[in-house]
């Protein structure tokens, strides 16, 4: 019973990151639009890690296969969804070769990251007490290798997305758009700030309310993404619309240039 109430918002943030990577991913196939693709790929990981921590805590943690999963969670959820999310957010208003150049070196600090976290000692004691906290101070040593590059990545990834959707909106209300677009962007910086307002608060020793943290920034971003892939009403000419550049919108295909 008592690990049912430590599991509710870790669950919660799986079917709010399940729901919101399929909502991105069909956005994809009906559009074939790269940052959607790298954003879903995000949000898998974001799902894939939650699961991996919820299967964790069923099988005991300290447990050989606990430990695989706490590896997995780790590696995806604390080092790679935000840097990935943030990449998406550079495909949105960069050129393609930027882009391309981004995603190299990208795959070159996650293979560094999935060796460091996977080579790190694990405090087994800790771990047994995971239930309902995010994991810091397990992995050993606690100031090692694998925190500077996840600090480097989640560093990236954050002002990535939120300076990505604070220029998306600026242009917006330079050229006067819809306020449900504005409101989108407001909605997914708001979410991805408290994101990593989630991970930070836990470095600092604030560790029990990590999850709750999570599941308000997963479902405000979430409701920001919703809010964007909306239609919208806008009397523009042709013209206009042509000279149209990118903003913050996932899955908002006509807000981004072609």
């Amino acid at each position: 019973m008592n690990n049912f109430i430590l599991l509710l918002y870790p669950f919660v943030n799986v079917i709010v990151t399940g729901l919101f990577a399929g909502v991105v991913l069909r956005q994809y196939l009906q559009r074939h639009r790269r940052y959607q693709l790298y954003w879903a790929i995000a949000l898998f990981m974001a799902f894939v890690a939650t699961l991996a921590y919820v299967f964790m805590i069923v099988v005991e943690p300290a447990s050989d296969i606990g430990i695989v999963f706490f590896r997995l969670y780790y590696i995806l959820g604390a080092a790679l969804m935000p840097v990935w999310l943030g990449l998406g957010s550079i495909a949105l208003v960069t050129s393609a070769r930027f882009t391309r150049i981004s995603l190299i070196i990208l795959c070159v600090l996650s293979l560094l990251a999935i060796m460091l976290i996977s080579l790190a000692s694990i405090d087994k004691q800790q771990l047994s007490q995971i239930a309902g906290t995010p994991g810091t101070g397990i992995l050993q040593p606690q100031v090692g290798a694998w925190l500077i590059t996840i600090i480097i990545l989640n560093t990236l990834g954050v002002v990535a997305v939120v300076g990505v959707a604070i220029y998306s909106g600026w242009k917006l209300l330079r050229r006067q758009g819809t306020r449900s677009l504005l409101w989108a962007n407001v909605l997914i910086l708001a979410g991805d700030m408290l994101n990593a307002v989630a991970g930070t608060t836990a470095r600092l020793g604030v560790k029990n309310i990590f999850w709750l943290i999570m599941t308000v920034g997963w479902t405000v971003f979430f409701i920001g993404v919703v809010l964007a892939s909306r239609p919208h009403k806008r009397v523009v000419s042709a013209k206009q619309e042509d000279q149209q550049k990118p903003v913050q919108t996932p899955g908002n295909a006509p807000s981004a240039s072609r």
